[in-house]
């Protein structure tokens, strides 16, 4: 599962790496910590305007959602979905076959390390990949009550890599973060059902990702989480016996 993640960087800097244009009404900012609950909106590429970012939310909403409390509660389930299934989950059947895949920027995540009772936070970002992408599938629902067209997306997971089957240790699951090479393909080519499966099933290397413990300031009430603060080191007693954790 991945419910919280990070793009520490500037409009400038994403139109830079993607060679794609935000457009002047985004109001990007830097976000040090968005968590999926929120459904806060995203800078997005999608397959269909791979040139052109598009603010979309988190929590996708099924083209095919006929009411506002139908919308609102179906994209409490759909913040992220398994890429095993995505060509069987009604919820996300139509726009995997339509080829409504998109890039999802990021520049890390969190995850929690469970002992006992305890959960531990952790910051994980990729070494080789100041921002990098996940794969996640979008679509745009037509508001019966208001005209808007909202335009939503899921991100996906796949089995954990070593490291984060050790972080992750209560799910063993991980987002499906892509290799440059891996998303020019997600995000230009024409995939086959067999070769979209074949692409998320492949692990990001343990070996090219870094992780570390942060404090638990990140599921404070009462602080700001938003803030680079978030992403300041933190050691736990607990975790001293766990050098598989850190990378």
């Amino acid at each position: 599962m991945c419910f919280h993640k990070s793009l520490n960087v500037t409009a400038s800097q994403l139109e830079e790496r993607f060679e794609a244009t935000m457009p002047e009404s985004s109001g990007f900012q830097p976000v040090y910590h968005a968590n999926a609950y929120q459904f806060p909106t995203w800078p997005i590429l999608t397959h269909q305007e791979p040139a052109q970012f598009q603010m979309l939310r988190w929590g996708l909403i099924p083209h095919w959602v006929k009411t506002q409390d139908d919308a609102m509660d179906i994209r409490s389930k759909t913040i992220n979905a398994r890429s095993e299934t995505i060509y069987e989950k009604p919820s996300f059947r139509s726009v995997a076959q339509a080829g409504k895949r998109c890039l999802i920027p990021v520049t890390g995540f969190y995850e929690w390390h469970t002992i006992g009772s305890k959960k531990f936070p952790f910051y994980i970002n990729a070494k080789d990949q100041k921002i990098a992408s996940i794969a996640g599938l979008w679509d745009e629902w037509p508001d019966p009550d208001t005209g808007e067209l909202i335009r939503s997306y899921t991100l996906m997971t796949t089995d954990a890599n070593p490291l984060l089957a050790a972080i992750h240790n209560s799910k063993k699951r991980m987002p499906c973060l892509l290799s440059p090479k891996a998303e020019q393909a997600w995000l230009h080519d024409d995939l086959s059902e067999k070769e979209v499966l074949q692409l998320l099933a492949s692990q990001y290397p343990a070996s090219k990702m870094h992780s570390y413990s942060i404090s638990k300031r990140i599921t404070s009430r009462t602080e700001p989480n938003d803030v680079p603060e978030v992403l300041a080191p933190s050691n736990y007693a607990e975790l001293s016996d766990k050098p598989q954790l850190f990378s």
